[in-house]
Formats: C-alpha cells, sequence, structure tokens
C-alpha cells in the first residue's frame, strides 16, 4: 500500500493587536480558523467588541512534511495594525 503524502495545506490565523506599554501595540491572541471567511468575520466581531486595536487575517501555506513553508498573506488588516517590513 502506498504512503499518503499529506502536501501543502493552509491555515488561516486572526491576529490581535491589544494596547502595551505607552501605546504601543502588543501582540495578543492569535486563533487559527478553518476558512479565510471564518477568519475575517472572527476578526471583524473581534473588533466591534473592542477586544482588540488591530486584527490581522493571515493564510499560511506549509507543508511541515517537506519543510516548506510559503511567506505568510495578509488577507485583511483592520485597526491599528504593525506596519510590513
Amino acid at each position: 500500500m502506498a504512503e499518503h503524502k499529506a502536501g501543502p495545506k493552509a491555515t488561516f490565523v486572526v491576529q490581535t493587536y491589544v494596547a502595551g506599554a505607552r501605546g504601543a501595540l502588543k501582540v495578543g491572541e492569535q486563533v487559527q480558523s478553518p476558512s479565510a471567511e471564518s477568519a475575517r468575520m472572527r476578526g471583524e466581531k473581534l473588533m466591534a467588541a473592542g477586544k482588540a486595536l488591530g486584527v490581522d487575517v493571515v493564510k499560511q501555506v506549509a507543508d511541515p512534511e517537506a519543510g516548506e513553508y510559503a511567506e505568510p498573506e495578509y488577507l485583511v488588516r483592520l485597526g491599528r495594525v504593525p506596519e510590513l517590513g
């Protein structure tokens, strides 16, 4: 029987940012979601509820078995978020 290879898999993460020292942004809660749409909706709900100053919805494609990781793709950025650089 042939061994099944998983291959690359997409993960969707909601990264929140909260107030840190002297008004600086600080990384907050990070939540995985099953799809881009559910991650976007969760990020919007967190912002609407005032639970975060900012939210990034990020897609990460990876194949851990092969050690391959694509650059993260920022799908949605809401509120105050760090500059990408």
